[in-house]
């Protein structure tokens, strides 16, 4: 007999369908923070006229989230956008969704900010202060699946990383191997062994499509491999030859696909001693976002 992992954004999503049902609402949302972009976005919402909430980015002090984050408490809205006229435009949430009134309340981990949560009414409404108790209530819930979540989700990831070597790692161990000093390899991004296992085998494929090359030109030939960190949200590779590399337009065309596939960019400079070719690549855009991606997993009872 099998029984279904049920995610946390399913566990989520049944708080806020609770909530709005609780309290009479015709709206709720999450907004957490994003690590990877170093921002806070909306993550769910029931009730929602359509999904462009996601694409909000919250900016500090401004909206209701971004008062809520610098307030470290409630905030609340009666009348919008007339209670706020001169501001409106700093409240998108309430604007793509047509709300008049709303609440919201931060969530809150030993002092820091996880995310807010947020209902709202599409009508004016006061809001009792017996509801907005209720609203508090819902987040201590919804802090504690999600950091609960989170820690599973980190006892794993290190479970994995003690028993299993990235593709990516195996990968650079084993070429090391075959090409000895010809090869070097310098990982100054450790962030780039934590990517999506389609992300590192097409990188892994572009390696072996330039390493082949490279080798192939000179019998003395060396090449290095520099991975480091550009900025907080992109990392480069790089590939340097000490020769002229020749790429024909049929090889740099598919060379140029396979990056632009996996959403990167690539340079090159040339000279008659050697060849420097640098890809860059969002970190965000490789990363599967686990905690709210993956489907339930069956599991043996």
């Amino acid at each position: 007999m099998t029984k279904q992992k049920v995610g946390l954004k399913e566990i989520l999503t049944l708080k806020l369908q609770l909530l709005v049902s609780e309290l009479n609402a015709d709206f709720s949302a999450i907004a957490f923070y994003d690590p990877l972009n170093l921002e806070f976005r909306w993550r769910l919402a029931i009730g929602s006229l359509n999904n462009r909430y996601t694409s909000i980015v919250v900016s500090s002090g401004k909206g209701i989230c971004g008062r809520t984050l610098k307030t470290k408490r409630e905030f609340v809205i009666t009348n919008f956008p007339e209670e706020l006229q001169d501001e409106a435009l700093e409240f998108p949430i309430l604007i793509i969704e047509e709300l008049k009134s709303a609440v919201s309340v931060p969530l809150l981990f030993q002092s820091q900010l996880i995310g807010v949560l947020l209902i709202g009414q599409r009508t004016c409404r006061n809001y009792e202060a017996i509801e907005i108790e209720s609203m508090k209530l819902a987040a201590e819930e919804i802090l504690s699946d999600y950091i609960q979540e989170r820690e599973t989700e980190q006892t794993s990831t290190e479970e994995k990383k003690d028993t299993k070597k990235s593709a990516l790692s195996r990968y650079f161990v084993e070429e090391k191997s075959k090409w000895g000093g010809k090869l070097e390899i310098i990982l100054l991004d450790q962030r780039i062994t934590l990517l999506s296992i389609e992300a590192q085998q097409s990188l892994i494929s572009i390696f072996t499509l330039l390493f082949d090359r490279a080798f192939r030109a000179e019998n003395n030939s060396k090449v290095k491999v520099i991975i480091e960190l550009k900025s907080e949200q992109q990392f480069a590779v790089q590939i340097e030859t000490y020769h002229y590399l020749h790429l024909s337009e049929e090889v740099f065309s598919c060379l140029a696909d396979k990056v632009r596939k996996i959403n990167g960019s690539i340079e090159t400079v040339f000279d008659n001693e050697r060849t420097i070719l640098t890809m860059n690549f969002f970190l965000s855009l490789l990363i599967n976002d686990q905690l709210w991606n993956t489907a339930p997993e069956s599991r043996n009872r």
